[in-house]
């Protein structure tokens, strides 16, 4: 039996609705021999007659009222598949699949993800969530979209765009004399103890640049793996600590405050990073324009005069 084409499909419909060749084939825009013809090729092509026809009236044989259901089916299917490619390519359907720094993402997805589904409702948004090497890895891998992370290699197979800095701030309990300041110099830490990122942190490289840099004597104590576990030190009185500013949004803390570190400000990069050998969905492409949007917000306020909000870092 040979397959049907759509129009075919279409005809056979239409002539079973109508039961007129001439209303018919008036509706479908053809000739009544037009139609004839396209119908003795269709019975001809699944080798049955579907339609009973006499000089008054056209009914479906049992083999047509067979087919009916199965063309009315064939034909909502091709809608749809056809309906949910257009969702698609207008970036209204989809999934995005992102691996981004804990920090950075707390920052930066929620307000993001908030604006972008109130436009794209059906798109599902997933995350990872992971340090700087392995964000790359699942964007190299192809098991992420898109990353949200320092810089890679660029060497290598992915690409980078920068959204924003991600600067190294001090960071005291709020009732600390330091918590009134605007701004602070590295040499602060030099007689307060000094709480520190363990070595295998991307936030211990940041750090030991700033000492560096600024030849300030630090007393280093306990390498924690994790920033809470840096803050919850702070908040427990037991000294100071230099985190990032996102990182900060992460913590959230009302017992915490930061201030800018200056001489020398020590900031890292922190952007979009994509596979080279593969295109984003419309979808991810939209999603990209409402980070760019989130981290110009954040770029603004790091330039308000004002100083910084005590704990939480204010994200509009």
């Amino acid at each position: 039996m040979s397959r049907l084409t759509l129009s075919q499909l279409t005809a056979f419909l239409k002539l079973a609705e109508t039961a007129s060749f001439r209303d018919a084939a008036t509706q479908l825009g053809v000739s009544q021999p037009a139609l004839s013809r396209t119908i003795q090729h269709i019975e001809t092509r699944v080798g049955v007659r579907l339609f009973d026809r006499d000089t008054r009236t056209v009914t479906l044989t049992p083999a047509g009222e067979r087919l009916h259901p199965l063309a009315i089916r064939l034909l909502e299917d091709y809608e749809t598949v056809f309906r949910e490619l257009h969702e698609f390519v207008e970036g209204r359907e989809g999934v995005i699949r992102i691996a981004g720094l804990p920090s950075v993402a707390s920052a930066l997805l929620p307000p993001a993800i908030q604006s972008f589904q109130a436009r794209y409702p059906a798109v599902r948004i997933e995350i990872w969530e992971d340090v700087g090497d392995q964000v790359h890895n699942a964007v190299r891998e192809r098991r992420a979209d898109m990353g949200i992370a320092p810089p890679p290699d660029l060497a290598g197979d992915l690409r980078y765009q920068e959204l924003l800095k991600d600067r190294l701030v001090l960071v005291c309990r709020h009732d600390d004399p330091l918590a009134e300041g605007i701004e602070h110099p590295w040499s602060v830490f030099a007689d307060r103890r000094f709480i520190t990122m363990s070595q295998e942190t991307g936030l211990r490289r940041m750090v030991e640049s700033g000492i560096a840099q600024a030849g300030v004597p630090v007393e280093r104590l306990f390498n924690c793996s994790a920033a809470t576990t840096a803050a919850a030190l702070v908040v427990a009185g037991q000294g100071l600590s230099a985190l990032t500013r996102l990182t900060m949004a992460q913590i959230a803390s009302p017992a915490l405050a930061w201030r800018p570190l200056v001489d020398p400000v020590v900031a890292r990069s922190i952007g979009i990073v994509r596979h080279k050998g593969r295109s984003l969905s419309p979808a991810a492409q939209a999603f990209v324009r409402e980070l760019e949007r989130q981290a110009r917000i954040i770029r603004m306020s790091e330039e308000s005069p004002a100083p910084p909000t005590l704990g939480l870092v204010q994200i509009a």
